[in-house]
């Protein structure tokens, strides 16, 4: 009851209206709340498709998964820390509010990742109507990113290479070449180091591998509790000044995308990266949240652990915690949270903070949403 009497606080405080949402599974610190869901069924032809888009110009687009798609919300009791992911098939990702999410087709979505992009295509005959399903997630996107709707821009039928109409996602890339051009935000305004290995596709298909298994890490950590936001979190509220008591406590942050690239740079370097102050920053009336450098070492200590325990397994020749999954899939829903983290079973040193790994709970806590995304 509680969360839903926050949710109406925000919505009203925002002026926008409140997300109908699905079923809600409340976890030991947090809850995970199903915005959207789009089920492939038993046809192939109904399935949603992500592509990697690798390439210069995106001309080498991989199919990467396909099945069904699903949007959800976590948040943290007690603390102002909200995430959104989005799901295709066994593959998930964070959408941060500063990462460039771009529509660029009635069914076709575009997003920024730390060093590639991921498209999204929905099928014509989604369950539920294609039509329908897109227009909620173009809202839902509007809430959590950088969100624009190349769609409807003017202009974009003069290529520079003149390669438009050989590839189609050639002209998502023009299109999105330029909107960067013609945007300051902090989600296209500048060139992150890992956009100088975008020609690497290799690199791109394993940091999109890694991508998943990075932001499942982190989902799982905030709603067992191994990630405690006032210790390992930097969370900066933009309306921490506001007039309403209630507005700001019901009011909730959201991530920035350097929470994904900061964790995939230290387990890469097997460092922890220096935390770069003011990297949340303006939201639009939102609050910013992201890793700290002890979150940062928190979570590399629990990469290390599990990978320590897959090689003693293989020295002894058992077969390695997991290995028969796909490299980025770990357990996925009650059972995952109940088996750790990335199918290791909870792998911290003297496994303390291993035991706080629960299981969630099916329990239906109403059918509408305004605190967390609305900006």
């Amino acid at each position: 009851m509680a969360s839903r009497e926050g949710g109406a606080a925000a919505a009203a405080a925002t002026g926008r209206p409140a997300l109908r949402v699905g079923r809600t599974r409340e976890y030991r610190t947090g809850m995970d709340t199903e915005l959207l869901a789009i089920d492939a069924g038993e046809h192939a032809a109904a399935a949603v498709s992500l592509f990697v888009l690798c390439g210069d110009r995106f001309e080498a687009a991989q199919l990467f998964r396909s099945g069904a798609l699903s949007l959800h919300m976590l948040r943290v009791e007690g603390h102002p820390v909200s995430m959104a992911s989005c799901t295709v098939g066994d593959h998930q990702w964070m959408l941060a509010r500063d990462a460039l999410v771009a529509r660029v087709d009635a069914r076709a979505f575009v997003f920024e990742l730390p060093g590639f992009f991921y498209a999204v295509v929905v099928p014509a005959n989604a369950a539920g109507g294609a039509d329908r399903k897109c227009a909620t997630m173009a809202e839902i996107f509007s809430r959590f990113c950088a969100y624009h709707d190349l769609t409807k821009a003017e202009g974009d039928d003069d290529d520079e290479a003149g390669e438009v109409n050989q590839n189609p996602w050639a002209r998502a890339y023009a299109r999105i070449q330029r909107l960067k051009r013609h945007t300051s935000s902090p989600a296209t305004g500048h060139v992150t180091a890992a956009d100088a290995h975008s020609d690497d596709r290799a690199r791109q298909m394993e940091r999109a591998v890694r991508t998943s298994a990075v932001v499942k890490l982190l989902t799982r950590s905030l709603l067992a509790g191994v990630l405690q936001p006032a210790r390992h979190l930097t969370i900066t509220l933009a309306n921490a000044g506001g007039t309403s008591a209630r507005a700001s406590s019901a009011a909730a942050a959201l991530p920035s995308k350097s929470v994904v690239s900061d964790l995939l740079d230290a387990i890469e370097t097997n460092r922890a990266v220096p935390h770069r102050r003011g990297e949340a920053r303006r939201g639009g009336g939102l609050g910013w949240w992201s890793l700290n450098v002890e979150g940062i070492m928190l979570l590399l200590r629990v990469v290390q652990a599990v990978r320590g325990r897959k090689h003693l397994a293989a020295a002894a020749g058992a077969p390695a915690v997991g290995e028969k999954r796909p490299r980025d899939e770990g357990p996925g829903g009650r059972e995952g949270m109940r088996g750790g983290v990335l199918g290791g079973g909870g792998a911290f040193a003297g496994g303390a903070a291993a035991r706080r790994w629960c299981g969630g709970r099916p329990r239906k806590l109403g059918n509408t949403v305004g605190a967390c995304g609305s900006s």
